[in-house]
């Protein structure tokens, strides 16, 4: 073949040419000059399409507002993880339709984003939801509609501290430790976590609450420490994620994926079906190939012969790409002085409680390892080191979607077995609830601005109120007009 030759020739005459190159400078001008600068054009294209995005981004997500609210959860409350999964089921609403180009590469249009977060400051937990000011109504409806007696407030970021003491915090740094890592998944996205289902007894019914033991360990940190969870969650596309399900479920079952016809496969399968019809008018025996290759298609699937682990792996992936799904960036951090940090108290316990949520044969959360704050070895440790802890404490900071991990894919369900309030068994005494039961407003209590018949019909439906007697004694000098007398 020439081209194959021609091809061979060049690669000599660049081997050739290194081999004489009297230094690597003048090598690498050789290897530049003879293709090289093709992968390094590609790279810094696409190098630039990233930062171009990402500064359109920053630009337009500068003007949105942002408002912390606390979620003070009920005291007595019987509501099953199944609420908090309506909530993010309606908080999924906020995926508009599809950006165009104008809006994705000038305006730097993205999917709005929340971030729900539970953190313990000193002992003291508490549940918080980070939204856009456009979202807080809907934010608000979502969680009074499964929980009317829940008080939701603003409150300030607690992100830089008290006193602003971690705003413009840098390591390595003589007073503050950190642990802090992302979470990512030990198999694909597809592949599902345990749900809170997985945690009820099958016959007594009885619900043993995944957070329990969570929030007792948030509960044992004391003074000058902070233990902070969060979960950025951005509504995910459904056809982004669910043709990747789909694929790994038909390869379990052993079945042949379907995939989607365009117009080029539409017009290839339109000749092949003519030619097939001409060869079985033409050739007598063709029939019988086509006789066989209808029964390869009809022949059975390998669902007959999965084991018991291929049959729940197949299961969990159909009813994980049920629901709706978001991206999501899991993150945990745990700050303190350094006098006091320990790994057994800030680090252990978590790692502990999020094995809880695993399964080895379907899916397990894992600390990323480029993000992970512990445990680093070989070369250059304490710059490393360093230069991880600042990397997470700013993305915490700034709820960045952008730095850190790939982000993972959970449903509604995984994301209310991960991030829900607590029931009733659960009796971590620290943790922010409600002081009072909340009642709704009498009916005929008077509307500031209401309308004139309104307020003339509230005034008829009221009974005639009894003059009230004067006092007659000389010496009594209470006020005769006081509503009680």
């Amino acid at each position: 073949m020439p081209i194959f030759n021609s091809f061979v020739n060049f690669l000599i005459e660049v081997l050739y040419e290194l081999q004489i190159a009297p230094n690597p400078f003048y090598a690498g001008v050789i290897l530049f000059i003879n293709g090289l600068w093709v992968p390094i054009l590609i790279m810094a294209i696409n190098a630039s399409m990233i930062l171009w995005r990402d500064w359109r981004q920053g630009i337009y997500h500068a003007k949105r507002k942002y408002v912390l609210l606390a979620i003070d959860v009920p005291r007595n409350n019987e509501q099953s993880p199944k609420a908090v999964e309506s909530i993010f089921t309606q908080l999924h609403g906020a995926l508009p339709g599809r950006n165009t180009l104008y809006q994705e590469w000038w305006r730097g249009k993205t999917t709005d984003f929340f971030s729900m977060e539970l953190i313990s400051i000193e002992g003291y937990v508490q549940f918080l939801v980070y939204t856009q000011v456009d979202y807080r109504d809907m934010v608000e409806s979502a969680f009074y509609a499964q929980y009317p007696d829940a008080e939701i407030t603003q409150v300030e970021d607690y992100v830089y501290g008290q006193n602003g003491e971690l705003k413009n915090l840098v390591f390595p740094n003589k007073k503050y430790e950190i642990y802090a890592c992302e979470f990512d998944f030990i198999k694909p996205d597809a592949y599902p976590i345990r749900l809170y289902m997985d945690f009820e007894h099958s016959l007594s019914q009885e619900f043993k609450d995944p957070m329990a033991s969570l929030l007792e360990n948030m509960n044992k940190i004391g003074p000058s420490e902070q233990l902070w969870l969060q979960l950025v969650i951005t509504p995910e596309f459904d056809y982004k994620w669910h043709p990747k399900a789909n694929a790994i479920a038909m390869k379990i079952a052993g079945k042949k994926l379907e995939s989607s016809s365009n117009i080029a496969d539409k017009i290839i399968s339109g000749i092949v079906t003519s030619l097939d019809a001409f060869g079985s008018a033409v050739f007598p025996f063709y029939n019988q190939t086509e006789d066989n290759a209808q029964l390869e298609r009809e022949m059975p699937s390998l669902m007959l012969h999965l084991t018991p682990t291929e049959q729940k792996q197949l299961e969990g992936v159909q009813m994980k790409a049920d629901k709706h799904g978001f991206w999501t960036k899991f993150r945990y951090l745990y700050i303190a002085d350094k006098a006091i940090a320990t790994k057994a108290r800030g680090l252990s316990p978590v790692m502990g409680s999020m094995r809880q949520f695993g399964s080895l044969n379907m899916n397990a959360l894992r600390p990323h390892k480029y993000t992970k704050t512990w445990s680093l070895y070989y070369f250059m440790v304490p710059q490393r080191l360093a230069m991880r802890q600042n990397k997470i404490l700013r993305a915490y900071q700034d709820r960045s979607r952008a730095v850190g991990s790939n982000g993972i894919i959970l449903n509604t369900e995984e994301l209310a077995t991960l991030y829900h309030f607590p029931t009733e068994v659960v009796k971590a005494p620290l943790v922010s609830r409600t002081q009072s039961k909340r009642a709704s407003a009498p009916i005929s209590l008077p509307i500031e601005g209401a309308p004139r018949t309104l307020r003339e019909s509230v005034d008829d439906q009221k009974p005639p109120e009894p003059k009230k007697a004067q006092s007659t004694d000389p010496t009594d000098k209470t006020p005769n007009n006081l509503p009680f007398i």
